[in-house]
């Protein structure tokens, strides 16, 4: 019998989309291999990650703020820690599993000082408008690192490959679907007709195209809601959001709340004018929920236009008034979507088989 491999994923985001990713993926793993990971000793981990005993933890003290930050990435307790875990748990194989400040430091340490394979997952692969400046270029830097890559989308790997990456050394794995949010939901939270925004607002995602396709919709249709679910600046969107029927939750949204918002909502909307993929995508798919969704980077390989989802043009006001318009008048339109959406998730975007993915491109990098 082949042994299993080590694996050691590092996620050092402390809540959000980010992590849930990081965990799911070690849970799975977790049952295929022997599983060490790296976090943040303050991370909000989904349920049952921590007590799973078949991963190794090791927490990371790493600051609070952009000052404290700093200070325990260039202490040399930090590196300390670091390097006792690695003579710990030994790994044959190294896993970033996101984008994070300390990205640079902790390739250079793995793949030139102890010289392990390392794999990095890009989520956005192409910068979104909005991107703080020191984070593109620690980003620039890191991706100068590994060997090895996992996208989401093909056409994510279509745009590494153009940046001269082999073919050979990025594996494409779909995003999976975030059903660990409806173990915490409750069926009598039954669906409203409420069109939900959800996610961290930024400007890129398209909010204010949103905001001026409802109009139309409110007047024609005076029984439905919107809601903005998710952090972020509203500032620029203020002078739209004057409307009794506009429910604003402007913050970090808890776990127990994303099953609640989701649960209530009817439509899930996604005008964003770029994206590499989407989060939001698998998690709408859990909860039955029909999208709408524009055309942009990686969308189109995570629907399947008038079967698993609406695909518009991006930045389009009058596509996307129409296609709420035709969800909102079709229902029959609208919890086929869902349903098929839920179904193709179930089918393809569990764990178990992107961990299998994952595993085997592990295995292709150790026997070369």
């Amino acid at each position: 019998m082949e042994p299993k491999i080590k694996i050691l994923l590092i996620c050092l985001t402390r809540r959000g989309g980010l992590l849930h990713f990081h965990d799911c993926l070690a849970e799975s793993l977790s049952k295929l291999g022997i599983v060490g990971m790296i976090t943040a000793e303050n991370a909000e981990h989904i349920g049952g990650v921590l007590s799973n005993p078949d991963i190794q933890h090791f927490p990371l003290n790493t600051g609070i703020g952009k000052k404290g930050t700093i200070q325990r990435l260039l202490h040399p307790a930090t590196w300390l820690r670091i390097i006792q875990v690695f003579f710990h748990f030994r790994p044959d194989i190294v896993h970033i599993t996101s984008a994070q400040e300390w990205n640079p430091f902790l390739g250079f340490f793995i793949r030139f000082l102890c010289r392990k394979p390392l794999v990095y997952t890009i989520h956005d692969v192409v910068h979104h408008e909005g991107t703080p400046r020191y984070f593109r270029i620690t980003e620039s830097i890191f991706r100068k690192i590994p060997r090895y890559f996992v996208v989401m989308t093909n056409q994510g790997k279509e745009i590494l490959i153009s940046q001269g990456l082999l073919p050979e050394r990025i594996l494409v794995v779909p995003h999976g679907i975030y059903d660990f949010f409806t173990q915490g939901s409750k069926e009598t939270d039954l669906a409203q007709n409420e069109i939900l925004f959800f996610g961290r607002i930024e400007p890129y995602k398209g909010l204010d195209v949103l905001l001026k396709a409802l109009p139309p919709v409110f007047e024609k249709h005076p029984d439905w809601t919107f809601h903005i679910a998710g952090g972020g600046d509203l500032e620029p969107y203020r002078q739209n959001l004057d409307n009794e029927r506009i429910h604003v939750t402007n913050r970090f949204v808890t776990d127990e709340e994303v099953a609640a918002f989701m649960r209530k909502a009817s439509i899930v909307a996604l005008p964003y004018l770029s994206a590499s993929q989407s989060g939001v995508i698998p998690t709408a798919f859990a909860f039955h929920k029909a999208i709408i969704a524009t055309k942009v980077g990686g969308i189109p390989d995570m629907i399947e236009n008038r079967k698993t989802g609406l695909l518009i043009p991006p930045n389009d006001v009058a596509a996307l008034t129409q296609a709420l318009m035709e969800l909102i008048e079709h229902p029959v339109l609208r919890e086929k979507i869902g349903e098929n959406g839920y179904i193709f998730a179930n089918e393809n975007l569990g764990w178990t088989a992107i961990a299998r993915k994952h595993l085997d491109f592990y295995h292709q990098i150790l026997s070369k």
